[in-house]
């Protein structure tokens, strides 16, 4: 009787051991399955059709894609907004991993945009062809000498005008100034009708956060992700971790490894 009592303890331990291991295992599977069906949705709006990672939103959660690559979908038009100016998508193809955007904000009223320049954060975009400045200049001083002959009037009560210049040099007598990527065909900048077309003809971006991982993760036979609050990249796969992926290593330098 005694041998008995003392090996019950033991016997209930590893009986609650085993359980415990196996429902972290069905959490395990249960949340790589949900990874696995969420991420593998892919986006489509309007001409924008079938896009996946980097990007979320509409029925990819946001631990599909990167945190600030968010599009948004309104009226079959998609929007997705780059350090803080909204554009427009006009075209996307996930095969080159690029984005023809224009400014929203250029799109209505060339008087009154969001005054804040056309930057891209160079860890998720690169310019795909290059292009030239075009900066515009609000707020100027009527009296000044220094202001180009080109301009738009944008409240002739006020004699408010914006005024045009190729290049990225603000004008001194102006209170504020924003800097746009326009085409290199854009040369005379006496029409104002033409300076915006060259606006909304928009221009090609190309997103480089996470491309070889999630060409890596896909050859496995599994869905990109991200992973938590790190923002690193995650594959799932249907069944649970992918075999043969593993996130490459970022070093100190900031390139990966």
């Amino acid at each position: 009787m005694a041998s008995h009592s003392v090996h019950l303890p033991l016997i209930t331990t590893l009986h609650h051991s085993v359980i415990f291991l196996i429902l972290i295992n069905i959490h395990s599977c249960l949340c790589s399955n949900d990874g696995y069906r969420n991420c593998g949705n892919l986006i489509s709006c309007g001409k924008t059709t079938n896009i996946g990672f980097p990007f979320w939103g509409k029925n990819r959660p946001k631990e599909c894609g990167h945190p600030l690559m968010q599009l948004t979908c309104e009226k079959e038009t998609s929007y997705i907004t780059i350090k803080d100016v909204q554009y427009q998508v006009l075209e996307a193809n996930p095969e080159s991993h690029t984005l023809k955007i224009t400014r929203k904000d250029y799109l209505e009223d060339l008087c009154k945009p969001n005054h804040v320049s056309t930057t891209l954060d160079t860890q998720l975009y690169v310019y795909e062809t290059p292009y030239k400045n075009l900066t515009l200049s609000y707020g100027c001083s009527p009296l000044s000498k220094s202001l180009p002959p080109t301009f738009v009037p944008c409240n002739e009560a006020l004699g408010e005008n914006v005024y045009a210049q190729i290049g990225s040099v603000p004008l001194m007598s102006c209170k504020t100034s924003v800097v746009v990527p326009v085409p290199l065909s854009l040369v005379e900048i006496d029409d104002f009708i033409k300076v915006h077309e060259a606006i909304a003809e928009g221009f090609v971006v190309r997103w480089v956060v996470g491309v070889g991982e999630c060409e890596k993760c896909e050859r496995s036979g599994g869905v990109c992700g991200v992973e938590g609050s790190s923002q690193q990249t995650a594959c799932f796969c249907r069944d649970g971790p992918c075999p043969g992926f593993s996130p490459d290593i970022k070093t100190s330098s900031g390139t990966y490894v």
